[in-house]
């Protein structure tokens, strides 16, 4: 009884394990194409097997089935309304696979309208179907690549059931952290002063220096009609207009205060001007990007 139960046991630990299920058939049929070229549709049955085919399904196009046919063969088979059960059935017995899927290309007034029926070749049901509308002839390749990503897992699921689980993976042990020692912060180079009115002190204290000398004229012009007023004139040339020289000695006295004050500010203006304190010189950074047909060169900052 022992040796029996050990040869069990040896012979079911020795057994291969289950092969994995073999990957799908699928038949692609005549396109529903309602109002479309023939190259277009022809380009599109190709492009639709090429994405199958890489997505590891075995794959049997019409053409394949139709050629070794007869013309009454081949006729029922082109020209059977493909959205009823027994045309899938038929076509799917000619292929010998287990789905069949019908591409739809369908010409409307806001571009085509694409997308893929899969039906199980048995019974002849929909299995799920994708649809696209309003596609423009440059997207048509790839609308029907993401109606085929999105019909195969559902049929995939429907035949050989959820793809297994992946296997769970420890998470690796907690490391020690690492103690990093900071470095000290460099000091922050202090930011360049701009000062924008230290150039242009120059005018002011130009204008007021030579105001003050004008005012410096008219200084010495009163002081000397203050003069002949005060001598009364000479024996050889006595005043005859005291009240002209007075008011010529007022009006060259009022002028020289006036341009004094003037240069008095002009200077101060200029000194002003010279010592001001500056500002931060604005951090502008150019950039520049490419473009297609040219590019784009700018700046990125503060103004000031």
């Amino acid at each position: 009884m022992w040796i029996s139960l050990l040869a069990a046991l040896t012979l079911a630990t020795q057994a291969p394990a289950a092969a994995p299920p073999p990957p799908l058939s699928v038949l692609v049929a005549p396109p529903d194409a309602a109002g479309v070229p023939s190259h277009v549709v022809e380009f599109a049955q190709e492009h639709v097997a090429e994405q199958l085919r890489a997505r590891g399904l075995v794959v049997v196009r019409i053409e394949d089935i139709t050629r070794k046919l007869t013309a009454a063969k081949r006729r029922p088979l082109l020209r059977c309304n493909r959205t009823q059960a027994a045309c899938i059935r038929s076509l799917g017995a000619a292929g010998k696979t287990e789905l069949v899927l019908v591409t739809e290309l369908g010409q409307l007034l806001s571009g085509y309208r694409t997308g893929a029926r899969i039906y199980t070749s048995n019974d002849g049901a929909l299995v799920t179907e994708h649809l696209i509308p309003g596609v423009r002839e440059e997207q048509l390749l790839d609308s029907l690549t993401q109606s085929l990503d999105a019909v195969l897992p559902v049929a995939q699921t429907a035949l050989r059931g959820p793809p297994p689980a992946p296997p769970a993976v420890e998470p690796p042990p907690p490391s020690s952290p690492t103690v990093v020692e900071a470095k000290p912060l460099a000091p922050e180079p202090e930011p360049e002063r701009i000062r924008p009115l230290r150039r242009w002190s120059w005018l002011p204290a130009v204008g007021g220096a030579a105001l003050v000398g004008v005012g410096t004229v008219f200084y010495l012009q009163a002081g000397d009609k203050y003069e002949q007023l005060d001598r009364g004139g000479t024996p050889d040339a006595p005043l005859t207009d005291a009240d002209g020289l007075a008011s010529s000695g007022r009006r060259a006295q009022t002028l020289s205060r006036v341009a004094f004050g003037l240069g008095a500010a002009g200077l101060v203006t200029g000194a002003v001007m010279f010592l001001l304190p500056g500002e931060e010189a604005p951090k502008l950074q150019p950039s520049a990007a490419p473009l297609p047909g040219g590019g784009m060169v700018g700046l990125s900052g503060t103004l000031p």
